[in-house]
């Protein structure tokens, strides 16, 4: 791709997957003949769209993106379709009017584990954007895992449940309180859940989801999704991807209401067998690249290709996000 203003840099955040570098991370040339900023994402969004299907993750490094509204305005110029937060688990607080909002704001000595955003749901987002405001003293990296390498090492560790979570899909479980819960990486109240006010119109919104739902005690909301992908394919390599929530879940959700490994079920019925999980799990762990934040660095995923989590992290730590879908 011609890329006047901006040249690729290697950077130690860097890994490798299918494609070469990962993330393919771009700085500013230091003899650039235009503006960098809304300006330069209006005249190449579409390449660097291109770029990012073939890729899955783009770093842009010191590229005149200084605000939660310049954050929003390179999202609008590409431009890539808004979409609304509807149905996600994590806590988040609105920024901007319209798409900005705060990465999961779950405790800092809280792991996030590997996740395709809102992969629980029947419309998950297809890209995922993050934005650095404030970066933390140390820690709270950005995790990566290229999805389509993910489902190649299931394979490795075990064929069976590979061909199980591709046949079969998966089923999450989630109980939701009445009032965010702030302590829990998944505590998102059922209101904010579904942005309503009300159990009827939440009860709606849930059947237009395929959702089973029981009202517990204190108002609290037990949710059981339809039967779910776990494969999928990447229509640009044709490759086929680890595609779910099924880390996050297995691993992540456990709070006063949920446990992580009863939250999951293959679409038979059955619960992931621990051992050979955890093993892939284990191998899994080797492979990810770490992230670590600037100031003013924009993160693009494709949310169909790659899977993010969040380390521990000390200090104040304030990361922007978006999600979109796919125009057109």
């Amino acid at each position: 791709m011609r890329n006047p203003l901006l040249i690729e840099a290697a950077d130690a955040a860097q890994g490798r997957n299918a494609t070469g570098v990962f993330p393919k991370i771009y700085v500013p040339s230091e003899r650039r003949d235009g503006p960098v900023g809304v300006e330069y994402f209006l005249e190449h969004g579409a390449a660097l769209k291109q770029e990012l299907k073939e890729k899955g993750a783009l770093l842009f490094r010191g590229c005149g993106v200084n605000s939660a509204e310049d954050f929003e305005a390179v999202l609008d110029a590409v431009p890539f379709e808004n979409m609304p937060y509807l149905g996600g688990a994590a806590p988040r607080r609105q920024i901007t009017h319209r798409r900005i909002m705060t990465a999961n704001e779950s405790p800092p000595d809280e792991k996030i584990p590997l996740h395709h955003e809102m992969a629980q749901t029947r419309q998950p987002p297809d890209y995922i954007f993050f934005y650095c405001d404030t970066a933390p003293i140390s820690g709270g990296a950005t995790t990566l895992f290229d999805s389509r390498a993910a489902f190649d090492l299931l394979n490795l560790v075990d064929q069976s449940l590979a061909a199980q979570l591709e046949t079969q899909g998966v089923r999450y479980t989630r109980v939701m309180p009445a009032v965010t819960d702030p302590a829990s990486p998944i505590g998102r109240s059922w209101q904010e859940t579904f942005l309503v006010e009300t159990k009827p119109e939440a009860e709606r919104v849930m059947q237009g989801q395929g959702l089973r739902w029981q009202w517990l005690d204190g108002d609290e909301l037990r949710t059981e999704s339809p039967v779910l992908p776990a494969v999928r394919l990447d229509p640009v390599s044709g490759r086929k991807t680890f595609f779910n929530s099924v880390i996050a879940a297995f691993t992540g959700w456990n709070d006063a209401r949920n446990v992580g490994h009863r939250a999951v079920q293959l679409g038979g019925g059955a619960y992931l067998p621990s051992a050979v999980f955890e093993q892939f799990l284990d191998r899994a762990a080797t492979e990810v690249v770490n992230v670590p934040w600037q100031v003013g660095d924009m993160l693009w995923l494709d949310n169909r290709l790659v899977m993010h989590a969040r380390q521990p992290f000390e200090g104040p730590r304030q990361i922007y996000t978006a999600i979109a879908l796919e125009s057109g």
